[in-house]
């Protein structure tokens, strides 16, 4: 499945800049090639999800932890924005010092 362009862009841009990845790193990451992110940066293609799935399991990262630092939350599915903020929302939970939990 593809990703809107906005999203590949927001992705693209985040890694770059955020994570100053090199388009040959974002490559590696991804399991692709730099010409395709080449293509991505130039909004002839998209990113699709087997190349979010290996950058997220290359970097060991879960989607909404991800989805929080790079995506804008508009840009997500009422249904996605949902979920991911939930998870955000347990991970604090599960975090916190269990004394103070009450």
């Amino acid at each position: 499945m593809n990703l809107v362009k906005e999203v590949s862009m927001d992705i693209i841009i985040y890694l770059r800049g955020k994570k100053e990845m090199s388009v040959d790193d974002i490559a590696i990451a991804m399991s692709t090639n730099a010409s395709h992110i080449d293509d991505v940066i130039t909004q002839k293609s998209t990113l699709n999800s087997e190349n979010l799935e290996s950058y997220l399991k290359n970097k060991n990262l879960k989607f909404w932890e991800f989805a929080i630092e790079a995506i804008p939350m508009d840009r997500l599915s009422p249904q996605v924005r949902k979920k991911v903020l939930l998870c955000k929302e347990l991970s604090g939970y599960i975090k916190k010092d269990p004394c103070k939990r009450k």
